[in-house]
């Protein structure tokens, strides 16, 4: 049963509760609702009312709000499954404690910093907002034009690539690239960092994380 129907069901439920008193034998509410309001004042004030008047208007309340919810059953259903999937997203890109590992945060003064751009990545991949975030402060300290001598470029350093100094690609790129080493470690964030700052070769040549300071080091700059 969806929405509309469980409410109308449950105010059609109440409804007929409302004047279960009214009912007589065959006699109908609508029988006696017309008794009510065509009896003469002599008659109302003389007679045993089988229905009172607040039975009337509690059954009338009911009807009417019977009669807005069918016709107003688009617009006050909450479409709470996208409120849900919303929720669900946000809690998943901007997730600082993610697989077991907590993100370190990233230096107020970078904070904001093409935000949308990172948003936009963090969903496109499936890739929590703050990993993005660090790792851009960690290799670049978000600055896009940073050239490394070992030839890695624009803010997530990426080796290889078009445009790579263009924030829009190198973190679309970047992002990429590290959703790709985490569903390969099969989430593992701290194999698939090694991978991403020492290349995934040497992931597979010491079974783990290299034994290189400088991997190492990198890791414990990004995660705890």
């Amino acid at each position: 049963m969806n929405p509309v129907e469980h409410v109308i069901s449950t105010r059609q439920a109440e409804f007929e509760r409302a004047f279960e008193a009214a009912k007589q034998s065959s006699t109908t509410f609508e029988t006696k609702l017309n008794e009510r309001l065509n009896a003469t004042p002599e008659q109302k004030t003389t007679s045993v009312q089988t229905v009172t008047d607040a039975e009337l208007n509690r059954a009338r309340e009911v009807y009417e709000a019977l009669i807005n919810q069918a016709d107003n059953k688009t617009s006050t259903i909450p479409n709470t499954t996208a409120e849900t999937t919303a929720t669900e997203t946000k809690q998943t890109t901007e997730s600082t404690n993610w697989n077991n590992y907590q993100i370190k945060p990233i230096s107020a003064e970078n904070e904001g910093k093409y935000s949308e751009l990172i948003k936009t990545a963090a969903a496109k991949y499936d890739v929590p907002e703050a990993l993005i975030k660090r790792v851009i402060q960690v290799e670049s300290n978000f600055n896009p034009s940073v050239v490394s001598s070992a030839g890695a470029t624009g803010l997530m350093q990426l080796m290889y690539g078009s445009n790579r100094t263009d924030p829009a690609t190198n973190i679309d790129s970047g992002t990429k690239q590290l959703a790709g080493y985490i569903k390969k470690y099969d989430g593992d964030l701290k194999l698939a960092l090694a991978a991403y700052n020492a290349g995934p070769g040497n992931v597979s040549k010491y079974g783990g994380v290299p034994p290189f300071k400088e991997t190492q080091n990198y890791l414990t700059k990004i995660i705890e």
